[in-house]
């Protein structure tokens, strides 16, 4: 069976599946930048949400929670609260993102943004035009990343020097191979799948949750290139 057929026991086609998981993914970045967009003209607001010295710690609690619940129990919960918990989390998002505006211009967020939506569009024709299997590319770049995360975490216990601007070269290439994988991946979760429509709408927003966390992290990694701090 061709990756980019249908079958005749599915309804739905890998352009629907397709479109729907990007439409999720777009959907919460959306909400998170309407949120952190909202917090960060209401000065009171953003005071009520992270005036609280623990409210950081929370926040991302918070979010490391809805990520490890979508990703172990997925195929068990209902398709609506699987998207309740993906909206939930680019709320967090959001709520997080706010405190943006008081470290970078306007215009260098903008900027960064209009950059990254170039950069993710790259990377998903990519993944999706590629006769190439990224999957040991994907895996690679995973297990640098978490080489990044462990250094960091020494460098802030042992208070080693970091290089911030090569830290963020390096997760930008980093989550390029990442997202590109992501891509690459929806059509072989529309194989798997296929033929249980159910079980294809729930991984759906799984992999829309991926990509939205690769577009996330890629903004943040331009961000910091091209930033300029106050």
């Amino acid at each position: 069976m061709d990756m980019y057929s249908t079958g005749s026991e599915s309804n739905v086609t890998l352009k629907k599946h397709m479109v729907r998981t990007y439409g999720w993914m777009f959907a919460g970045v959306l909400v998170t930048f309407a949120v952190a967009f909202l917090l960060a003209n209401n000065t009171s607001l953003m005071m009520m949400f992270l005036g609280n010295a623990m409210m950081p710690w929370i926040l991302l609690i918070a979010q490391f929670g809805v990520v490890i619940a979508l990703s172990a129990r997925i195929t068990k919960m209902s398709e609506g609260s699987a998207k309740i918990l993906f909206m939930a989390y680019a709320v967090l998002t959001g709520i997080t993102f706010s405190v943006l505006g008081l470290v970078y211009a306007g215009d260098t967020i903008a900027m960064a943004f209009g950059i990254t939506c170039i950069f993710f569009g790259c990377l998903v024709l990519i993944g999706n035009t590629t006769r190439m299997d990224l999957t040991k590319i994907g895996t690679i770049c995973i297990a640098g990343l978490f080489a990044m995360i462990i250094y960091s975490l020494l460098s802030m216990l042992f208070g080693w020097s970091m290089n911030y601007f090569l830290y963020s070269c390096i997760g930008l290439v980093l989550f390029m191979g990442i997202t590109a994988w992501d891509a690459q991946r929806i059509k072989t979760q529309y194989m798997q799948f296929a033929n249980d429509e159910v079980t294809l709408r729930k991984m759906g927003i799984y992999s829309a949750l991926s990509l939205y966390l690769d577009f996330i992290n890629i903004f943040l990694y331009i961000l910091r290139i091209i930033g300029n701090r106050d």
